[in-house]
């Protein structure tokens, strides 16, 4: 700010102070209209459960709406002092201005005087010589005088300037951007999130789209803690349900979708309702880019490097259209089950998982993990895989069931397109580490009471073995690996899986085994690993598994073939099975 005692225009800042207290003024009007709104809702108008969360959510925006007031008449306030005291120091400084401008002249006079005198010949010169000498000296002490005072103007100005920005810069203004990017970036986990509890949905809000904020909260490594930090933020509904959260806890999901989405410890209801906001978008997103593509095609300027661009740009679009369809299309469900998103990473390449069932309250539940070749654009067949899982679990249980179709990991293209690199371990220790993440984040949302399964094919169980290994107290209750590519050789027997109970199976195809040999990895069938065998053949009226993929078998052009997933399959019976004992 200027260090001009003199600058400034008080009536300009009274004006912008006396508009934000009549927006306080407002705010708070708006507030208390919303708390009458909510008091009107009687029970015989609305008896719907949602009834309760509309109330609290309206008791909610009117105490956010009192605080904003709060903050905008702090402001005003702050302004109107500063406004009175800029215009005190003014009042001093003209008269300060004044006196200097009289001491300058009576100075100026004083010289000239002087001058004259030192010309005359007049017998009282020296008289009068002595008086002006007396008169320079008093009027240099005043100019002495002036100056310090003037001097002293500056510090109270720049005080004051400091003391109003200071202020408006303080919580009781600001709220919550009251903390600085870099402060928030410099934070322990336990540190950002006893930051995060603390803000009002209005605050929360009011970081929508931070990307500092987003990136540092997305790194939070400890889904015991977040959970505890999602579950203190519903207050009474604690973790909440789909129609009974708190509003602090909306407001989260859309500020910060992205990371919500993804957050593990973060209820499913939650990150389901945040992936299917970042989907939308994202998948807009991706069709315009398409579209500014093809417009351009063939003409002026296109170039093979555009090509390229355009049919990346297709593929992944294809992959996100594939991941909606999944979660709209409608499956032949034996139980009835919420469909829930609970990831979507956005890559490239975009990666992803959708629950058939709700992963909050199932009493049971399975992560089926694919291999070779899979993308989100295999999204819908992966969902029928898990839909056939869950429908044949429902024939052994009575617990509520949900299967995870989770295509989270970057795997390895099929060998047939001259790729190599199912042959090795590399997509499958880059992929781990987050399988294992996935995990413990379902435990901490849920808790050690639910069964956990995982049931892994082709080179998923390359994978998914190097996860578990990793993961000793996630408390699987059994692992299936079918078609096994093999189980890498640092994961030595069936117990580092550190599961209760280790299946393995592989139907009459060649390909798994060829997965095996090249890649020179175990056969978790095999003797000496410790896995119980899972029947995939033939018999008790069922087919035996004779080709390589999940899902193969239809009516015309695969009638006599049968993947790992089928209808009507030993295979998927068995892992049924195993699965709910």
């Amino acid at each position: 700010m200027t260090v001009n005692p003199t600058a400034g225009d008080p009536h300009s800042i009274r004006s912008v102070a006396q508009r934000l207290q009549q927006r306080s003024s407002n705010i708070r009007d708006a507030a208390s209209q919303v708390h009458r709104q909510a008091e009107v809702v009687s029970d015989a108008a609305w008896k719907a459960k949602s009834k309760a969360s509309f109330v609290s959510a309206a008791a909610e925006i009117g105490a956010g709406g009192e605080r904003i007031a709060g903050h905008v008449e702090r402001a005003a306030t702050v302004l109107m002092t500063y406004a009175t005291r800029i215009q005190q120091i003014q009042t001093e400084a003209q008269t300060i201005s004044a006196a200097r401008a009289r001491n300058h002249d009576d100075l100026t006079s004083n010289t000239r005087a002087v001058k004259k005198l030192q010309q005359s010949d007049a017998e009282d010169a020296p008289m009068q010589m002595l008086g002006l000498s007396a008169e320079a000296a008093g009027l240099q002490v005043s100019k002495v005088a002036l100056e310090t005072s003037w001097q002293d103007l500056v510090a109270r100005r720049k005080a004051a300037d400091a003391e109003t920005a200071s202020r408006l810069g303080e919580f009781e203004v600001l709220g919550a951007f009251a903390t600085s990017t870099s402060t928030i970036t410099g934070m322990t986990d336990t540190q950002l999130l006893a930051f995060l509890a603390r803000l009002q949905p209005e605050e929360i809000a009011a970081f929508a789209g931070d990307q500092a904020l987003a990136d540092r909260l997305s790194k939070v490594s400890d889904p015991e803690a977040v959970g505890t930090w999602w579950s203190g933020l519903g207050g009474d509904y604690g973790k909440g349900l789909k129609d009974a959260h708190s509003v602090a806890q909306d407001a989260f999901i859309a500020a910060l979708p992205a990371v919500i989405g993804n957050l593990n410890g973060v209820a499913y209801w939650a990150r389901d309702t945040a992936n299917r906001v970042t989907l939308k978008s994202a998948l807009t997103e991706a069709k315009q880019k398409v579209q500014a593509l093809e417009a351009q095609r063939n003409g002026p300027g296109w170039s093979p490097a555009l090509e390229s661009q355009l049919v990346d740009a297709t593929k992944y679009r294809d992959q996100l259209q594939n991941f909606d369809a999944g979660r709209r299309k409608d499956y032949d469900l034996l139980r009835s089950g919420a469909r829930q998103l609970i990831a979507l990473r956005l890559g490239p390449p975009p990666l992803g998982a959708i629950s058939v069932g709700n992963l909050d309250d199932a009493q049971n539940t399975s992560f089926f993990v694919p291999g070779m070749g899979t993308t989100l654009a295999d999204t819908t067949r992966l969902l029928q895989a898990a839909v056939n899982l869950r429908n044949t679990q429902a024939l052994s249980t009575q617990d509520s069931t949900a299967v995870v179709a989770w295509i989270g990991y970057e795997t390895p293209k099929p060998i047939a397109s001259g790729d190599p690199s199912v042959l090795y371990d590399n997509r499958a220790r880059d992929g781990a580490p987050q399988f294992a993440s996935d995990l413990a984040g379902y435990r901490a949302s849920v808790g050690d009471g639910p069964k956990l399964n995982v049931v892994a094919h082709s080179y998923g169980t390359t994978m998914s073995a190097l996860a578990l290994q990793s993961a000793p107290d996630l408390h699987v209750n059994s692992y299936v690996a079918l078609g096994s590519a093999g189980i890498p050789l640092d994961v030595m027997n069936a117990s580092q899986l550190h599961a209760q109970h280790v299946y393995a199976g592989t139907g009459d195809e060649w390909v798994a085994p060829a997965g095996r040999f090249g890649g020179g990895r175990v056969d978790p069938d095999g003797l000496g690993f410790g896995a119980e065998h899972l029947d995939t053949g033939p018999g008790n009226g069922l087919e035996g598994v004779n080709a390589h993929d999940p899902l193969i078998h239809d009516e015309t052009e695969h009638q006599h073939q049968w993947g790992y997933f089928d209808v009507e399959t030993n295979s998927l019976q068995n892992a049924a099975e195993a699965t709910t004992e």
